[in-house]
């Protein structure tokens, strides 16, 4: 029943390409991605900062990463924002979940196929929070469709509601570099995870102040080291 009901939905709102836009034709709605991106799906591969995943001429750590100081272990990401920015839109604000759960597997492709050892590593992997009246009104946490995802297909155990956010706060799109700093201080808690190696899965990293945030929470609670996993990350 509940594919009947995906499949009607896509004859009354056909789907699109989450990388190029492109309109599906029947045979790739399964997919979520035309056959020409299909093709070449474009994953950030290659020399890459250890904390982000932005692309690097040299060294190990970008010039975002150095300003902001990353508390996590490391962290890598799928694709770079602007490659995915209509798709995410889509998927965050548009309600398109289905999106969500291509992106959730493009993410477990990147593992698979260039970081089989963070599989290996990790205890168990958790979503970024968002507030409960976020959430509320969005209907769905997009980390928490990406995690489900990446579950089925790698095996990775997902523990859902290890970190919680305590208040609702300002977007971090809508301020400095500087007030995201000061927007979520101490708005993160957590459960205890004591000498636990935990994957913190989000959808876009920008100055990575949430997932700083997070990660000190979880480190406050005992872990013993916290790895960063994004969809994108911003130029």
């Amino acid at each position: 029943m509940k594919k009947y009901m995906q499949r009607l939905l896509n004859v009354l709102y056909p789907p699109y390409c989450v990388l190029c836009g492109a309109l599906l034709p029947m045979e790739e709605w399964e997919n979520g991605i035309c056959k020409s991106c299909g093709e070449k799906i474009p994953f950030l591969t290659g020399n890459r900062c250890k904390f982000c995943g932005r692309e690097l001429q040299f060294g190990e750590i970008c010039h975002s990463c150095l300003e902001n100081s990353p508390v996590f272990e490391r962290g890598i990401s799928a694709f770079y924002y602007e490659t995915l920015r209509d798709g995410i839109a889509r998927f965050k604000f548009d309600g398109a979940k289905e999106d969500g759960k291509v992106f959730g597997r493009f993410m477990a492709d990147f593992l698979l196929s260039f970081h089989q050892d963070w599989i290996d590593d990790i205890d168990f992997m958790t979503n970024v929070p968002l507030h409960a009246l976020k959430e509320k009104e969005r209907g769905f946490n997009q980390a928490d469709i990406l995690c489900n995802s990446i579950h089925e297909i790698t095996g990775i155990l997902y523990e859902k509601n290890i970190l919680t956010r305590t208040k609702e706060t300002t977007p971090q799109s809508k301020l400095s570099a500087q007030e995201r700093k000061m927007n979520l201080r101490n708005v993160f808690t957590a459960k205890d995870c004591r000498g636990k190696c935990i994957l913190l899965v989000d959808d876009i990293l920008t100055t990575g102040v949430t997932l700083n945030e997070c990660s000190r929470a979880l480190y406050r609670q005992g872990a013993k080291r916290v790895e960063v996993f994004c969809l994108s990350v911003t130029k």
